[in-house]
């Protein structure tokens, strides 16, 4: 994430669940371009460190938050993508059917409401979304991306800035041109959402 510019500085996490009570996460404001193997700490619901060095992000309230709504899921990613956060700041939706590389991996991509970063609001404001969509944007925030493993979340990391880069770029030149219904109804007939 950080070699690929989707955070900066001491941005994002990453957590991944183990068990039921049970889970890996960044150490909270440490670089994550520079991250040891100490700062991944042990922890569980209660926020309690259990291994590892430094402390559990306030963000992984939202981590708990979706994995309470999804037992398919086992990794989840949040970054600060440019591409993705220019979208949410523009009011420009990745649900609009545009792309069918986007819609055959994800179906769409919606943009949540502002929460404060790192308080339990933002755990609530996904539950809604989350429940049948493997990655959001978080108005104002970045990225969330879940998935069956760390591979995965990370793949759909990077077609959601993927793709909100071509769509920026297209609404330089002009506005972009939308898939019809049944352009649309092809793509969706052979897959199932949420798909991890």
């Amino acid at each position: 994430m950080y070699q690929n510019g989707f955070i900066s500085s001491t941005d994002g996490n990453i957590s991944i669940r183990l068990d039921e009570d049970l889970f890996l996460c960044t150490a909270s404001n440490v670089c994550k371009g520079e991250l040891p193997l100490s700062q991944i700490i042990l922890t569980n619901k209660k926020c309690e460190v259990l291994e590892g060095e430094g402390s559990v992000s306030s963000e992984f309230y939202t981590h708990l938050s979706a994995y309470d709504e999804r037992n398919d899921i086992s990794a989840i990613i949040h970054a600060h993508p440019v591409y993705s956060t220019v979208l949410s700041l523009a009011n420009i939706s990745l649900c609009t059917p545009i792309l069918p590389e986007l819609i055959m991996t994800l179906r769409e991509v919606p943009t949540t409401e502002y929460a404060t970063p790192g308080s339990k609001e933002g755990a609530e404001i996904i539950k809604p979304w989350i429940r049948n969509h493997n990655a959001l944007i978080l108005k104002f925030h970045g990225v969330i991306t879940v998935g069956k493993d760390l591979n995965q979340a990370y793949s759909y990391l990077e077609r959601v800035e993927h793709s909100s880069k071509i769509i920026f770029l297209t609404h330089l030149l002009c506005k972009p041109d939308v898939l019809s219904h049944e352009q649309f109804s092809k793509l969706i007939n052979k897959h199932h959402w949420p798909k991890t």
